[in-house]
């Protein structure tokens, strides 16, 4: 696994992690994103100007949990301290369907570790994760690259961005919603 910062982003910890995971548990976690269990209706906020995208629940599923055992090690590294998974689940997002601006926590010492599972994607395809400073500008952007974490402060705004018409893809993340382990 090799890890970066993007060139210039926010003051809060935001971590590029490439090649997350070995094929074959990337594989497996891409087969779980395949099951039947999506549902549509998910928004990034509660306002109604959120447009709904597509949500999939992965609490206890087993290539899910093995994914966030592989990464742990790393996470706590750049938290800090042992981490304890709050919820897990895949977002998917179709064009026309990006999210909004939004916190994941308010609360200091929780963090979320995006994964992106596909075992292809096209740069022209867009979709990135964009983060964004405290006066509402944006500070990063992360292109969507096939076993690609990306781990932050859960403070930092952020959103998806939708794929480009040019994509006939979903566009999934997963999205791991941690805590420190001592706080509550």
């Amino acid at each position: 696994m090799s890890e970066r910062a993007p060139s210039s982003g926010p003051s809060t910890p935001l971590q590029i992690l490439d090649d997350l995971a070995p094929e074959a548990l990337r594989a497996a976690v891409w087969g779980a994103c395949l099951a039947p269990r999506w549902s549509f209706g998910n928004r990034s906020t509660t306002s109604q100007s959120s447009r709904p995208f597509w949500m999939m629940d992965l609490d206890g599923v087993a290539a899910a949990d093995q994914l966030f055992e592989h990464a742990r090690p790393t996470c706590e590294r750049l938290a800090g301290a042992p981490l304890r998974v709050l919820r897990q689940y895949a977002n998917g997002h179709t064009y026309g369907l990006g999210g909004r601006p939004h916190h994941d926590d308010i609360r200091p010492g929780t963090y979320t570790l995006l994964y992106y599972p596909m075992p292809a994607w096209e740069p022209a395809w867009e979709g990135e994760t964009l983060f964004f400073d405290a006066r509402g500008n944006v500070a990063a952007g992360i292109a969507l690259a096939p076993n690609r974490g990306v781990f932050f402060d859960a403070r930092m705004a952020h959103s998806a961005r939708a794929p480009s018409r040019d994509c006939a893809e979903l566009r999934v993340t997963i999205a791991y919603k941690l805590i420190v382990a001592s706080a509550s």
